[in-house]
């Protein structure tokens, strides 16, 4: 049984584990929190909770509208966020719950340190790994109030016509926060508290799924393309093109130790960075001079990584014509970002080269029982009429897990993951001791 209270790691504060628990500790449980972390001064407490509304959208987490009044309260926002992991027996509660961790240390650093890109102000964030618990309250972001653009939807991004300057703003924030942690600017304690390797990359890692197991979600993904060859553009419904995705899927489970260890090997490319910022998990507005300027959210997983693997977090829910006219552009523009914040001086052919490793595991691994999923919440997915079809655009699971498995096939065919691998083969042989 989850109490309704536990101890958090990172401040010492006792918090509440569920909404249901806060709902019972309200104002005075904010007053201690903020207190204890120097959001809210000693001589100012929240003296009432006037909206706690339960808010639904996302899946890793449950979250609450909050409004709030304090004594002053001079400067401090009182329109207020909250977020818990999903509740005990969910199935997916762990999984989910975990990245938490990093995003908790992620908003605490930010109240001691200047991050080079905005992102909510935090007011309290803990976490009790024992219980599995956290909690995260920032100030919450007014999307479309005042100069800020209304929030985007995940995989829509057909609806924009300015796509390309959104991922061009992202991927230059995203640099810069890695190359602003390279040069020495976000304090002493991001190598205690995002370690490299961390969880995912502890042993080098290991692909989660043995061949058989791969083997098997090939062919439920052959299955998908033979009941919805429509919902797979290009050529990724063919004979032709499964084939040579599952043979090129046979050579990274054989050589993954020696693609994880190249990446995770490279020195100059380890930065923190944001792991998962496509564009619906930041918000945008324009200045006077139209200028476009962005905010990140969502920092589940926020940790040192290849800087690679982090393009790939950006570029995973792109649409396809965007990623091949403009890919190219985006990582010169995330390499030059991440040289001039302070970052190694690598270059983009190394970067372009990590890029095309990170994507023959990450996107493989993240995306390959996406057909499941699909069907899962959308049974009769062969019959929508395409991928713009409002029973597939309406269920969100559905629509994100298609939408990205189709990223997934264009980045790994765009990548010549046989050819990456058969590069990366030759380097390592040419770095082994005689």
């Amino acid at each position: 049984m989850l109490p309704e209270v536990v101890t958090g790691e990172e401040t010492g504060t006792e918090f509440p584990t569920t909404i249901e628990s806060f709902r019972k500790v309200g104002a005075d449980f904010l007053t201690r929190a903020f207190h204890s972390v120097g959001t809210l001064p000693a001589d100012d407490r929240v003296t009432a909770i006037t909206r706690a509304d339960e808010f639904v959208g996302g899946g890793m987490g449950r979250k609450l509208l909050l409004d709030v009044e304090y004594a002053r309260g001079d400067g401090l926002a009182r329109q207020l966020f909250v977020k818990f992991p999903l509740d005990e027996g969910h199935p997916q509660r762990e999984i989910f719950t975990w990245p938490m961790q990093a995003e908790v240390r992620f908003y605490l650093l930010s109240i001691q340190t200047p991050l080079p890109v905005p992102i909510p102000t935090a007011f309290f964030a803990d976490f009790n790994s024992e219980a599995l618990c956290g909690i995260l309250i920032t100030e919450r972001i007014g999307y479309g109030e005042g100069a800020i653009e209304p929030a985007l939807e995940k995989c829509q991004d057909f609806r924009l016509d300015d796509q390309f300057d959104r991922y061009l703003v992202v991927s230059r924030a995203n640099a810069a926060l890695a190359g602003e942690h390279r040069a020495g600017k976000l304090g002493s304690t991001i190598a205690e508290k995002f370690r490299f390797p961390g969880p995912r990359q502890i042993g080098g890692e290991r692909f989660p799924h043995d061949q058989a197991n791969v083997d098997l979600r090939i062919e439920r993904l052959r299955a998908y393309a033979k009941k919805a060859p429509h919902l797979l553009p290009k050529n990724f419904a063919t004979d032709e093109f499964l084939d040579r995705f599952a043979r090129e899927t046979r050579l990274v489970i054989e050589h993954q130790d020696k693609i994880y260890g190249y990446l995770n090997a490279a020195s100059d490319f380890i930065a923190l960075c944001h792991w998962n910022i496509n564009i619906d998990n930041a918000w945008f507005w324009r200045d006077e001079q139209n200028r476009l300027g962005v905010g990140f959210l969502d920092w589940g997983s926020a940790g040192q990584m290849n800087i690679a693997r982090a393009f790939w977090g950006m570029a995973c829910a792109a649409e396809l014509d965007l990623m091949d006219a403009k890919r190219e552009a985006l990582m010169e523009a995330f390499v030059d970002q991440y040289r001039t914040a302070g970052g190694p001086q690598i270059s983009l052919d190394e970067f372009r080269f990590m890029y095309r490793l990170a994507i023959s595991v990450d996107a493989f691994h993240w995306m390959i029982d996406a057909p499941t999923i699909v069907a899962t919440h959308l049974p009769d997915y062969p019959t929508v009429r395409d991928r713009f079809d409002p029973r597939l655009q309406n269920v969100f699971l559905a629509r994100a897990q298609q939408h990205i498995l189709t990223v997934m096939l264009n980045e790994f065919s765009s990548a010549n993951v046989e050819d990456a691998i058969g590069e990366l083969l030759t380097r390592v042989d040419e770095r082994a001791p005689v």
